[in-house]
């Protein structure tokens, strides 16, 4: 069946499962395939989760089960909340291996800590058998104390590019390099186990998102990082790399232009002749017929230049919606 897509599809954007990888080859559409940043992000902190960290998952998971499962242990944990005059008194978020997930878990528990030690040492709401089994070692606090703040940064990018509304392609790749070069780098003060896990997902990343591949400039997301004003600048790209694409661009499009209208041209002709068509239209007449000639290719280093030269709007501005006469 034929659906009639050819050229008028230049990319698709997808998830990562193999079937739809291997779908959207070049073998078999002629678009380029753009995968869901947010789920490759997501791939990308899995793979960081190593095996202390998910020993860490597996515990916390343990116990948010046992609350999910024991409606008296969930309301005796209630309880003593409303007693320590805890803000949110809701039941632990449920664990996956999943970065988004395990940081709203570690944050409940760094913030409930303390009462959860006591909850255990409380014979009067947990048996010693179930204390045993639940108690989270110190080791696992101090992990999750250390890991935590990277994983909140991660969860931020993914919640930008996860909206239902505004998300746009062109933030892709500089998100992506500015978690490479400033987040996922090693601190001064990171421990071992952070400096681990930062490496795992900045290597992770780094490979599924190709941003060593020599045709990182000709993907979609790129270009429009390129025509996007936020991000014109592209601070991890070299000068020449951004003035010579652009340029590239635009005498692609000038190329275009002029294909198109000389096709609209021959076709006006066909129909109507030259001199019917140049009495239905005026301004033609007045002007001339190479008043719209497409310009020169050899303005566009020019046109480019001017581009790069404005400055970028703050990435605080927000878009305001277009008023209704």
């Amino acid at each position: 069946m034929t659906w009639g897509l050819n050229g008028k599809v230049s990319a698709c954007v997808h998830d990562n499962a193999r079937n739809i990888v291997a779908a959207n080859s070049p073998g078999r559409v002629n678009w380029d395939s753009v995968p869901c940043f947010a789920h490759t992000l997501q791939l990308a902190v899995n793979d960081g989760f190593n095996v202390f960290v998910h020993r860490v998952i597996v515990a916390a998971g343990r116990l948010v089960r046992h609350f999910n499962h024991s409606t008296p242990a969930c309301k005796a944990l209630e309880a003593k909340q409303v007693k320590c005059n805890f803000r949110n008194t809701s039941s632990f978020s449920r664990v996956k291996q999943d970065g988004t997930r395990y940081v709203a878990c570690s944050e409940d528990f760094l913030n409930k800590g303390g009462l959860l030690q006591r909850f255990f040492h409380d014979r009067t709401v947990t048996k010693l058998q179930d204390a045993r089994t639940l108690e989270i070692r110190d080791e696992y606090w101090q992990i999750m104390t250390e890991i935590t703040p990277v994983l909140e940064t991660l969860k931020c990018a993914t919640t930008i590019m996860s909206t239902e509304k505004n998300v746009s392609i062109s933030n892709i790749y500089p998100i992506t390099f500015s978690l490479l070069n400033t987040h996922l780098m090693r601190a001064e003060d990171d421990g071992h186990r952070v400096t681990e896990f930062k490496a795992k997902v900045r290597q992770s990343l780094s490979d599924r998102m190709e941003v060593d591949a020599d045709e990182l400039v000709a993907k979609p997301a790129l270009i429009a990082s390129y025509l996007d004003p936020r991000h014109k600048h592209l601070p991890f790209l070299a000068k020449q790399q951004k003035e010579a694409k652009l340029t590239e661009m635009c005498a692609s499009l000038a190329m275009a232009t002029t294909e198109d209208e000389q096709a609209v041209s021959k076709d006006a002709a066909a129909q109507a002749g030259d001199e019917q068509r140049s009495k239905s239209n005026a301004m033609l007449l007045l002007l001339a017929d190479n008043y719209s000639a497409p310009r020169e290719i050899t303005d566009c280093p020019e046109e480019v230049d001017i581009y790069m030269r404005d400055s970028p709007p703050s990435l605080d501005d927000r878009m305001k919606p277009a008023s209704r006469d």
